[in-house]
């Protein structure tokens, strides 16, 4: 069976990077499944209602598979931020950290929650700079 799994990590402050809730929801059918989507809905739903934004790569996937709504505004996929234009190919982490964050994507939960928080600042770093679009347009033509 598939597994939901959910690390949220501080995105600001003394602590910004260290998580604070790790949670693996089986995506079956199974009584203990439904009670561990239901307590990570509420979860979400509670950093939402006090005004937190969300960073995630496709963060957009898992909000549907957990049937919540979220304004546009409170949530970002970096996903969505590092797709290239005209295609429907979401670039994996494992491609998109050693090209943007010269580092290798050392799989896992926690370190995919912080590096979608650090391709996000990079992505703001890079607008700022004014060279997002030749960046990304350099990382999807190698």
């Amino acid at each position: 069976s598939c597994i939901l799994r959910v690390v949220l990590v501080r995105g600001q402050g003394d602590h910004e990077g260290i998580p604070f809730s790790h949670d693996v929801c089986p995506t079956n059918y199974a009584p203990e499944g439904h009670q561990n989507v239901k307590l990570l809905y509420f979860k979400i739903k509670c950093l939402v209602d006090r005004g937190l934004i969300l960073v995630g790569h496709s963060i957009t996937k898992q909000l549907k598979y957990l049937n919540i709504h979220i304004p546009a505004q409170q949530y970002i996929d970096t996903a969505d931020l590092y797709r290239p234009q005209h295609s429907g190919a979401i670039p994996p982490l494992q491609f998109l950290c050693p090209r943007i964050l010269e580092v290798e994507n050392v799989p896992g939960a926690h370190n995919d929650a912080v590096f979608s928080l650090q391709l996000y600042e990079k992505f703001l770093e890079l607008k700022r700079a004014g060279q997002f679009e030749k960046t990304l347009k350099a990382i999807h033509s190698e």
